[in-house]
């Protein structure tokens, strides 16, 4: 199966688990798992996203944690930028909808402890499938960038193999609802 094929395949049976409120369920349980991680609990500076429709939701990580700076990834032009946002900041809806902070960008990407990334799925080769635009293989191959990279999905995403191209980065950690996989 190619990408295209798996992001239509990957998003509509999310979008099924959401419809049936199971997405909200398999999110509190990647959020535990979050907050247990060693990794997570050790960074101070973590990127994650504002989730998009039937995306897997941690926006709770602002009221379960107080020891972390958070940051929610702007689109601009081709590229990422990583923005402060706290509990109570204002979000505007960008061209893909998807809600951004109107906090200032930070330029110095090595604050960066933990970056959290929305995928559609990924493989047990931490490979994961996006939604093609390349945005997080971009901002992945920042020199500057040494953060653990943490795929979220639900359990039954995680495949044996996706496709790969040249530009594809992998990440460090898949977590699920039901497991912590590590790439060290």
């Amino acid at each position: 199966m190619n990408k295209n094929e798996l992001r239509k395949i990957y998003k509509n049976r999310r979008d099924e688990l959401f419809l049936k409120g199971k997405i909200t369920e398999i999110s509190t349980l990647i959020l535990k798992n979050i907050l247990n991680n060693e990794y997570f609990k050790a960074a101070k500076n973590v990127l994650f996203f504002c989730p998009k429709g039937s995306e897997i939701n941690l926006l709770g990580l602002i009221d379960k944690v107080y020891d972390k700076n958070f940051f929610l990834p702007v689109c601009c032009g081709e590229n990422l930028e990583i923005c402060p946002f706290k509990k109570g900041d204002k979000l505007v809806l960008n061209k893909y909808k998807i809600y951004e902070p109107e906090t200032k960008p930070v330029q110095n990407l090595e604050i960066l402890d933990t970056v959290i990334t929305p995928a559609l799925c990924a493989d047990k080769n931490f490979n994961r499938l996006g939604y093609g635009k390349g945005y997080y293989d971009r901002f992945f191959t920042n020199k500057n960038l040494s953060a653990k990279k943490i795929i979220v999905i639900p359990e039954e995403f995680l495949l044996d193999c996706i496709p790969q191209d040249r530009f594809d980065i992998s990440c460090d950690l898949i977590i699920t609802e039901n497991n912590v996989y590590e790439n060290f």
